[in-house]
């Protein structure tokens, strides 16, 4: 199989793997500048004039800061604009990642064991040739561009294996967060698939409001995304998701992600100031955020319906893309994850002209982009009638196709307290979407919350409480089983409902320091739990009689 370096994408009549670079084919003129290494390409397979895309991947040739001026000048000039380049493919002074996992899916589909280990090698695959680690990572470019953030790590270590199908995801592992401060414990978080029932691809965070659950939050996303350093070693995800949709919240969007990243790893302030905003997005792909702040930090209530439906485009336009390859589709991954608490057959969009377009696998996306009516945001329909949402059902409108669009395979989701605006019924279907959505793409998520009723779903080992004491954040786990626990119960143990003055306990007080108070006269108007609290205070309790239940 022959290997070429192309600058068109006329690549029919060469059979063989193309590489071209990432611009070419978009409205972009120049090529990334990874922090000033140019050496991210698309990676095309060609055969019987028919043309697939394979993927991104960034190569890195030792000592050169753009790998295509070393393609043209030691490659084998064909017609313009083509260069053979099979022949100077090393792993000596080249090497190469895949920028997502779906790249090694694709060649895992296509080819034989033995032709996959042929491409990989090939290719230069670093994760194929870890055992010379050490030698890759003492190049410049390595650590700031070819492997920068978590997302580059995962691929190292899954991706050969994927395109050789002989990964098998972890079942049990731990996530441990020690840089939270010296008023913060260790937090240790515990996952467990290998469970009959119950299992926990789940963890939750829970707390009173200021004990920090979104501090830890926040500082995890800075670990994963490669922000800051970190001395514990951390199971490896393709993809971070933080998702939060409270006025208050501060979590990063992915521009400020790639601030972060761009002061830490930049080598060319001139260089990084010409890049667009909407250039660096693109390139930090192992980080999203959802929720109403725009791409500039700015809260904005009309950002999550324009992301709804470029979320819906983005699904349909993927699964136009990756038919040939993927056995579920991810806009039937979409609609029976809004099944679960949206009882609708049919999913419409609007353009400027108020002309609704029914959402199906076949539209035609390329013929409403610019033409969107956003403010309409997603139609819902059942027997060809609009129907109405309620606000919890509208937020549902919002995420899940927003996750759905930006989910990878082994991802993990961070939600901060999902249950606001949810009646009960609703926080009993997001967890019902939430598994169905982790089932599907073998992700997990990390949520906190103030909810009883999440808290029934998971484990108790994967359910961190935060206390304040003297100052400091400590992390505890709970006495009972909360998984199918009864509300009562959990609402007493872990959310320390026994150790908190409530309001009808002081009103009975109130009413047992009168001289004429008596239990008899208000049993008839109280619960069990505030007729238990009376009698508890009393000295000498009355004959009463107490009808069972």
């Amino acid at each position: 199989m022959k290997y070429y370096y192309s600058e068109s994408l006329s690549i029919e009549n060469f059979d063989g793997f193309h590489l071209l670079q990432d611009h070419r084919g978009t409205n972009y003129k120049s090529p990334w500048d990874d922090f000033g290494y140019i050496i991210t390409f698309k990676l095309y397979y060609v055969t019987e004039k028919k043309k697939r895309k394979l993927g991104s991947l960034k190569l890195l040739i030792k000592d050169i800061e753009d790998s295509s001026l070393f393609f043209k000048e030691h490659g084998k000039p064909l017609e313009p604009k083509f260069f053979e380049i099979t022949d100077i493919l090393n792993i000596d002074n080249i090497v190469s990642i895949g920028e997502d996992v779906d790249l090694y899916k694709k060649i895992n589909s296509l080819f034989s064991e033995g032709e996959a280990e042929d491409i990989l090698i090939k290719i230069c695959d670093a994760g194929y040739y870890h055992e010379q680690y050490e030698e890759f990572s003492s190049w410049k470019g390595f650590s700031g561009s070819f492997m920068r953030g978590s997302a580059a790590s995962a691929i190292l270590k899954k991706g050969f294996q994927i395109a050789l199908g002989r990964y098998i995801p972890e079942k049990t592992f731990d996530i441990t967060l020690n840089e939270l401060g010296d008023t913060f414990d260790d937090l240790c978080l515990k996952f467990d698939t290998n469970r009959e029932i119950g299992k926990s691809n789940i963890n939750l965070l829970i707390g009173k409001n200021g004990v920090g659950k979104s501090h830890a939050l926040k500082k995890l996303s800075e670990i994963i995304t490669g922000v800051i350093d970190t001395k514990t070693k951390h199971p490896y995800f393709h993809k971070l998701i933080m998702i939060a949709f409270s006025p208050f919240e501060s979590f990063y969007t992915k521009s400020e992600i790639f601030k972060k990243l761009s002061t830490r790893y930049s080598v060319n302030e001139e260089t990084n100031n010409r890049k667009s905003e909407s250039r660096k997005r693109l390139h930090v792909n192992e980080y999203s955020y959802i929720g109403f702040k725009n791409e500039n930090g700015e809260h904005d209530l009309n950002h999550p319906i324009k992301l709804s439906i470029d979320s819906l485009i983005k699904v349909i336009d993927y699964d136009d893309e990756n038919s040939w390859w993927e056995e579920q589709s991810r806009f039937k991954i979409l609609k029976d994850t809004l099944s679960l608490c949206i009882d609708f057959d049919s999913v419409f969009i609007s353009n400027n002209d108020n002309q609704e377009f029914e959402v199906t696998s076949t539209l035609d996306t390329k013929s409403l982009k610019n033409k969107l009516n956003y403010s309409n945001g997603i139609i819902f329909k059942k027997d060809g009638n609009v129907l109405p949402l309620s606000s919890g059902q509208q937020i549902y409108s919002y995420m899940i196709p927003a996750i759905i669009a930006e989910l990878e395979e082994e991802s993990l989701l961070v939600l901060d307290e999902p249950e606001l605006y949810l009646h009960p019924e609703l926080e009993v279907g997001l967890m019902n979407m939430l598994q169905h959505i982790l089932k599907e793409t073998k992700s997990y998520s990390i949520i906190a919350t103030h909810s009883a009723i999440l808290a029934r779903e998971v484990e108790s080992k994967a359910i961190t409480i935060l206390r304040k004491h003297n100052g400091k954040t400590e992390a505890n786990i709970s006495s009972v089983e909360t998984y199918g626990e009864s509300l009562d119960i959990i609402i007493s143990e872990v959310f320390d409902d026994d150790y908190m003055i409530k309001p009808f306990q002081r009103e009975i007080d109130r009413y047992l320091k009168k001289e004429d108070s008596s239990i008899s006269t208000i049993k008839e108007h109280i619960g069990d739990d505030a007729l238990a609290y009376a009698l508890s205070k009393l000295d000498n309790v009355e004959d009463i009689e107490i009808e069972d239940m």
